[in-house]
């Protein structure tokens, strides 16, 4: 298994810590989820100082979901970062525009979107990817939303997000709709409540989620990985958890988290 840091995960967190978190875990990479306020020639030198691969760079800045005339520029600004950083997938998450009229004519906007990166990015090095997004009005999550776009804009691919997909239905059958565009993998896990509680979220399958560390809520995410092929495990995979009480400090989750995640493949 090929474990990848999820910056995210650590956003209150200087990146120096980030890099030695994942060493101390025995990550082999980081997914840079934004920048963190550093340069991309920075995350690069400090991870190639460390021996860590950099596997994907998540664009985080939210023009287009805003409607901002210069959404475009955000992705060429980010694809440039992903260059620099020399990561081979740049995931460019589809979250629901502040401005939808409704899901079909957000994935539309997505494809027309997705299509023009796709066709600038031509020549980059750098394999750009959807993932579904777990919101109640997420334009793109279930693994049919998921083909729609990937059969409109051919270059396109999929880092698989097992834990989104599952707000919306059933991540075995998805995945094994979408494995062949998989170039990147996040799995998370959740809490599942037929009601509505205090911390928890409406999902599109009529039930209620809140946030769990890995290994501690619903999620069957081993049978799940037990899927995967040898060749799909060699493909990097993100821990999308934290501990959400606080009580714990990243160190200590994460490597509770790794040794989880590992005794999948016992």
């Amino acid at each position: 298994m090929k474990i990848c840091m999820m910056s995210l995960m650590m956003y209150d967190r200087p990146v120096e810590e980030i890099v030695q978190t994942a060493l101390a875990c025995g990550m082999e990479a980081i997914d840079w989820i934004g920048l963190h306020d550093c340069r991309a020639a920075y995350l690069k030198k400090i991870c190639d100082d460390a021996g860590l691969y950099i596997a994907s760079h998540t664009m985080f800045k939210n023009g287009f979901v805003n409607g901002h005339a210069g959404y475009f520029d955000e992705f060429k600004s980010s694809l440039d970062d992903a260059r620099e950083m020399c990561a081979p997938v740049m995931m460019i998450p589809p979250f629901p525009r502040k401005m939808q009229t409704s899901l079909e004519d957000d994935r539309q906007r997505y494809i027309d979107y997705y299509g023009r990166c796709c066709e600038y990015a031509q020549g980059s090095g750098v394999t750009l990817t959807l993932e579904s997004t777990g919101y109640v009005n997420s334009p793109i999550t279930t693994a049919d939303e998921c083909l729609e776009v990937l059969e409109q804009v051919p270059d396109l691919r999929i880092t698989f997000d097992q834990g989104n997909v599952a707000t919306a239905g059933d991540p075995l059958t998805a995945f094994e709709k979408l494995r062949k565009y998989v170039v990147h993998f996040h799995v998370k896990d959740w809490y599942v409540f037929d009601e509505c509680r205090s911390n928890t979220t409406p999902k599109r399958c009529g039930k209620h989620f809140a946030d769990a560390t890995i290994g501690e809520g619903d999620m069957d995410i081993k049978s799940f990985w037990q899927m995967t092929t040898a060749q799909e495990r060699a493909i990097f995979v993100n821990p999308e958890t934290r501990d959400y009480s606080g009580k714990c400090s990243p160190l200590e989750v994460f490597k509770k988290v790794c040794a989880e995640m590992r005794s999948w493949e016992e």
